[in-house]
């Protein structure tokens, strides 16, 4: 039934030792034998709440590169602030998916809030915190669901900082705004279940977000 396959695709995605090719498998069984789970789930009440990244299918988190890369390889400035933090060093991966889509490792977590999504354009949030070793970077936005597209969360980044363990606050160190487009990003809910998401964002990432205590 959907539960069982819910709890295989829970499983496998909490495993270090799942390969790609069989929990994305699962997944398209999911959503396949489900029919996407709860209807419109942009729209749904559900959507809302705690979400507890466990696993996307293209790029590794580089706390460092939260923004990633421009198309001409240049960065929007946060990741030679975030490497100057950690002590240099090439990125852990090649960055090429938004904050919201990046892989969980053991050396940090990544948990999305979504907020206020049935009260309007103006009230939506989607928020994320990642803790690292030296501390948490948290980035915010501003995000709106229209029924026009039901299964699609859009968002603008419009805060970010960095507090590390002994409770020093760094800021962005550019105002979002001025990062224009690459600010943007959207998320399509593929399945919505009571414990489950699995979403994609505008970069083509694939992820699997079970839902916090």
């Amino acid at each position: 039934g959907i539960s069982s396959l819910e709890s295989q695709v829970a499983r496998l995605a909490s495993s270090a030792t799942t390969s790609r090719s069989e929990l994305e498998d699962r997944l398209a069984e999911l959503v396949s034998e489900s029919g996407g789970g709860i209807p419109d789930p942009a729209l749904s009440p559900m959507i809302e709440g705690d979400w507890e990244l466990l696993y996307t299918t293209k790029s590794s988190f580089d706390w460092r590169n939260p923004l990633g890369r421009r198309a001409d390889g240049t960065t929007p400035g946060v990741e030679g602030w975030f490497a100057a933090l950690s002590g240099g060093g090439e990125s852990a991966a090649a960055a090429s998916s938004s904050p919201i889509q990046r892989a969980v490792t053991s050396a940090f977590s990544v948990t999305q809030s979504i907020r206020g999504l049935q009260g309007g354009a103006a009230r939506g949030r989607v928020e994320q915190l990642v803790r690292t070793p030296l501390g948490e970077l948290r980035l915010n936005a501003a995000a709106t669901a229209r029924p026009a597209a039901p299964r699609r969360v859009s968002f603008a980044f419009d805060e970010g900082y960095f507090q590390t363990e002994q409770g020093l606050r760094l800021p962005y160190p550019v105002p979002f705004k001025l990062l224009g487009k690459e600010a943007e990003g959207w998320l399509d809910t593929e399945f919505l279940g009571d414990e489950l998401r699995i979403s994609t964002g505008n970069k083509g990432t694939t992820f699997v977000l079970r839902r916090g205590d």
